[in-house]
This record gives C-alpha cells, sequence and structure tokens, in this order.
C-alpha cells in the first residue's frame, strides 16, 4: 500500500506552519487507512523535520519550493523537500555555544544521513523517518 502527498509553497514564513499541519494530516490519515503505527512522538519528530527543511528552504532561497510525503513500505516515511538554490547545504561542526544553526543537526539526529540532489531548478534534500514497530 502507497500513500503520497505533494505540495507547493510560495516561499513566505507562513509554508512552514502549512507544511507542519500536512506531515500532521498525512501520518493521521497513514494510521487509519494504513493501520501503520503512529505515536505522538512520531508526529512530532516528523513536523520537527519538516520545520526545519521547509524553513531552509525559505530563509536560504527565493521563491517556491515544495514537500513530497511518502509511505510507501513499512521502512517510513520518506520526506523530500526542494527549493531553486543550487548548490549543497552548508554543515557546520558541533560547537554547543553557537547560537543557532542546529537545524540539519537536528533532522540527521530524528532520521539518519540526508540526500540531497541537484535538479534542473536548484535540489531536493530527502530524509527517512522510521515508523516504530508493531508491538
Amino acid at each position: 500500500m502507497e500513500l503520497q502527498v505533494d505540495e507547493v509553497y510560495d516561499g513566505t514564513p507562513s509554508c512552514v506552519k502549512t507544511a507542519r499541519h500536512t506531515i500532521k494530516v498525512f501520518l493521521a490519515r497513514l494510521g487509519t487507512e494504513h493501520l501503520a503505527r503512529i505515536t505522538a512522538d512520531t508526529v512530532t519528530g516528523a513536523q520537527l523535520v519538516v520545520s526545519e527543511l521547509v524553513t531552509n528552504a525559505v530563509r536560504h532561497t527565493d521563491g517556491t519550493c515544495g514537500m513530497h510525503l511518502a509511505y510507501r513500505d513499512s521502512r517510513g516515511i520518506e520526506i523530500t523537500v526542494w527549493d531553486n538554490a543550487y548548490g549543497s547545504l552548508t554543515t557546520r561542526e558541533w560547537d554547543p555555544d553557537r547560537p543557532g544553526g542546529f537545524g540539519l543537526e537536528i533532522v540527521r539526529t530524528l532520521c539518519g544521513p540526508l540526500t540531497i540532489t541537484p535538479t534542473d531548478h536548484g535540489k531536493q534534500i530527502r530524509v527517512r523517518i522510521p515508523l516504530p514497530q508493531a508491538a
């Protein structure tokens, strides 16, 4: 069974809130339509990941951005955020004294590695959020 959602955003800060709502609704559908085990921690973590990735797209690029959510199997939810900026993401070494810039570190902690792929119109960042195993 498969479930997918695609959204395109105007690149304004309000789209971050919309993206958080979209992942919450997606997970609710996944739980009811596909009988996946969705915990409150899964929803909170997924909303945090989406918020960080879409915020980066809004803050560091101009123009539209978008998000693709996909569930294909029990391995987890694939989240892809795209924007119109070419180039890779800037990662920083861990510095507990740094006042910010921890978004990608948070995403990696929750999801594992990021896949960054150049596209004809910019780049896309893909991560996978694992789902809790059935009891």
